[in-house]
């Protein structure tokens, strides 16, 4: 990740000791593209050894407590004013994005632990209340994909039945041909997380076994599932199954992901991924509708 890019916390690293901590004290860490050492918590908890970052190796699922942890305090989000009404967005590679689409100065709420993909196994949990705040720089989402552009960026971290995290990050935009933009971006960016991946994994001297498939496409959004040994980093270290989500309506975007260890066995069944992203966009629609 460029220091452009504002570092987010450790999406998968967390899993399982971590996640309520990183998330609660690290997720919005003021970082400079000219300081990329202010990525780190100025204090790491007391769940974490000092100095534990985003880089943090990932503690034992069995041994783990996680306890949410109070969040940041929120930063001053100014508002953005509403946009016009949406010109028809450019067609995507997951298929042309609805017109007419209204558009928000805000995320909107995040999803309900139940409608979070996997909820019947996972028995999804907040971690702490949603963080908003403006945003100047690209944010980073794992090893292959970064949202460029954003004006604004809400996080919300669950954590699992298993102790492990999910985490939805939305997105608002100045117009819906930005947010189209950064979408598409993403789009190419996980078309080529395969090789990426493995790219990763051989600077880490790891196998090179990252599998990258496209799991669920809907007009405005699509699903991949990332199957490979992950090199600590963004990631937990070891064999795991990683699920993302991206959708884009209107001037608003939003991204879900969740791994899935392999030591807790892959359950999670990837034909549901089309109805997962569905809910998504219904997310995005309804909230812009209200505002």
């Amino acid at each position: 990740m460029s220091q452009r890019n504002i570092r987010r916390i450790a999406l998968f690293a967390g899993a399982p000791a971590v996640v309520a901590a990183v998330l609660a004290v690290s997720a919005f860490a003021d970082a400079s593209p000219t300081s990329p050492a202010a990525a780190a918590p100025a204090a790491a908890p007391a769940a974490l050894p000092t100095g534990t970052s985003a880089s943090a190796s990932a503690t034992s699922a069995t041994s783990a407590t996680v306890a949410p942890a109070a969040p940041a305090a929120p930063a001053t989000v100014p508002s953005a004013a509403a946009t016009a009404a949406p010109a028809p967005a450019t067609a995507s590679a997951a298929g042309a994005a609805p017109s007419g689409v209204p558009s928000a100065a805000t995320p909107p709420p995040p999803l309900a632990p139940a409608a979070v993909p996997n909820n019947a196994a996972a028995s999804w949990k907040p971690i702490a209340p949603p963080h908003t705040q403006s945003v100047t720089h690209d944010v980073g989402l794992n090893e292959c994909a970064s949202v460029q552009g954003a004006r604004t960026w809400q996080q919300q971290g669950y954590v699992s039945a298993f102790k492990t995290p999910a985490i939805q990050d939305s997105f608002t935009f100045a117009d819906p041909e930005t947010a189209q933009r950064a979408y598409q971006s993403l789009l190419g960016a996980m078309k080529a997380c395969q090789d990426t991946s493995r790219t990763v994994q051989s600077k880490a001297h790891l196998s090179t076994d990252a599998q990258v498939t496209q799991t669920g496409t809907t007009a405005d959004g699509a699903a991949y599932a990332r199957r490979w040994t992950a090199a600590a980093g963004m990631s937990a270290p070891g064999p795991q199954t990683n699920h993302i989500y991206l959708v884009q309506r209107g001037n608003l975007l939003t991204v879900l992901q969740f791994p899935e260890l392999a030591d807790q066995g892959g359950t999670y069944a990837t034909t549901d991924d089309r109805s997962a992203l569905t809910a998504l966009a219904d997310q995005l629609t309804s909230a812009s509708a209200t505002r």
